[in-house]
């Protein structure tokens, strides 16, 4: 009975997010809600040991035999919102500008020059976890300089969404956030274990942007020792869509304060020995005094950057509801015990690295929240009777993010394949005739390190 609820419970969820028929946050606090009700009543439970379900969700859950706390989602949560709110605030002051500028400068007329730009550029603007800003900026400051140069506007496209697939995986980011909520483990954490991957998968995105970048140089006939440049006009308009986004909020005199600043912050998230909510919460209320001196200022800060802030931290603490009634009523057990039963014994100790793979395409596919509240939460429990821990399950779920900025459900891609001319197949083909050689690089760096048995 629980068993079937459970599988109701996330086809009705999938569903629902897939056909747009209610919003994230929606669905996932009134679906497990009426399907909790279902089962309380369906297992001789009352409706007020629902609720307790969905506060242990939400808050903790204490072991009464161990005496451990089992957190739930309030402690991502409030290092979502404190992140989210201190890196906005840094795109906001054009801690990320110079760094963007350097490689528009470098690049010069040279097409794997220009190529390697995008893709560090790219890298830099995507540190914000925001797909469409990057998207937006990069096409801003790239795009005539393509098309001038006459390098392939496909080219422009893959080398753009390659690193955002990465640097999207960063604590503030959607999918870290998604899947440590989902599978139970603590965002920092998670991070740590994935960092190797993500600095390997850089590496090898920088190798396919010059590949590219030579290919294009022997269709062109380019010359690497010839004079040729871009234009001063071309670069001018290159570097202003940088400085003229929001120049009133730039603080280019307090540049060196706000790196530290960051590196600090990130510094004390890796070695996690204090809270990351804590962390950014703290360097937020730092950054916002010193870079708006008066409150007046400040406040306009907090209300605009509110938009950005809430939504993602809202639908964490929604997810508790959905991790909270799944759990609590047992259907995640009874899911996971029935999945585990059909699976070869032989095969269970190799599941993590063939889960990897064959979740990539619903990764892909899906809505994000829909594949990992609905699908990778339950395999959690399967992987771990084989042996497979929780964060290890959560490093496998990660791997197919090599593949998620191809997803039809990205809706700025299609801003993006609209400004570079292409078909979204076409483009989707393009990405993969390369880039499939991420996913390989993050499984076998993970392996290396441990982060996902084989």
């Amino acid at each position: 009975m629980l068993t079937f609820l459970a599988l109701a419970m996330i086809v009705v969820f999938i569903v629902l997010l897939s056909k747009k028929k209610l919003s994230v946050f929606a669905a996932l606090t009134l679906v497990p809600l009426v399907f909790g009700i279902i089962a309380a009543l369906a297992t001789g439970h009352s409706l007020l040991d629902l609720f307790k379900w969905i506060q242990e969700g939400i808050f903790f859950k204490l072991n009464a035999k161990t005496g451990k706390v089992s957190w739930g989602v309030i402690s991502p949560a409030a290092t979502i919102l404190f992140s989210i709110l201190y890196f906005d605030i840094m795109l906001g002051v054009g801690l990320f500008d110079p760094v963007a500028e350097f490689f528009i400068k470098k690049a010069k007329g040279d097409p794997m020059k220009v190529l390697l730009s995008t893709v560090m550029v790219a890298s830099v603007v995507s540190l914000n976890g925001d797909t469409t800003t990057t998207i937006i900026i990069c096409i801003a400051a790239f795009l005539n300089l393509y098309k001038q140069l006459n390098l392939k506007l496909s080219y422009l496209a893959i080398v753009i969404v390659a690193p955002i697939g990465i640097w999207n995986q960063l604590p503030w980011g959607g999918p870290t956030i998604a899947a440590a909520t989902a599978l139970g483990v603590e965002i920092s954490d998670l991070f740590r274990t994935l960092l190797p991957g993500l600095l390997a998968a850089q590496v090898v995105v920088i190798l396919i942007a010059a590949l590219l970048g030579k290919k294009e140089r022997q269709r062109l006939n380019f010359n690497p020792s010839s004079t040729e440049k871009v234009s001063q006009e071309h670069l001018n308009q290159m570097l202003s869509a940088i400085r003229d986004n929001e120049p009133e909020l730039k603080r280019p005199k307090l540049y060196w304060f706000n790196l530290l600043l960051t590196l600090g912050s990130l510094g004390l998230l890796i070695k996690g020995d204090i809270h990351g909510s804590i962390i950014f919460m703290l360097a937020s209320a730092i950054a916002l005094v010193i870079n708006y001196r008066n409150v007046s200022e400040c406040n306009n800060r907090l209300e605009a950057l509110a938009e950005d802030v809430l939504p993602t931290a809202i639908v964490t603490m929604g997810a508790g509801v959905f991790s909270g009634v799944l759990t609590g009523s047992g259907m995640a057990n009874a899911l996971a015990n029935s999945i585990a039963s059909i699976i070869p014994t032989g095969l269970g100790s190799h599941m993590a690295p063939i889960y990897a793979i064959i979740a990539a395409p619903a990764i892909c596919f899906l809505p994000q929240d829909a594949f990992y509240f609905g699908i990778a939460s339950v395999i959690k429990g399967v992987m771990v009777q084989f042996g497979i821990t929780p964060m290890q399950a959560a490093v496998a779920s990660m791997v197919g993010q090599a593949f998620r900025l191809i997803s039809p459900v990205i809706p700025a891609l299609y801003m993006l394949c609209g400004e570079t001319k292409q078909n979204f197949v076409d483009f989707q083909k393009e990405y993969l005739k390369y880039f499939w050689v991420v996913i390989v690089t993050y499984l076998v760096v993970y392996g290396l390190t441990g982060a996902l048995p084989y």
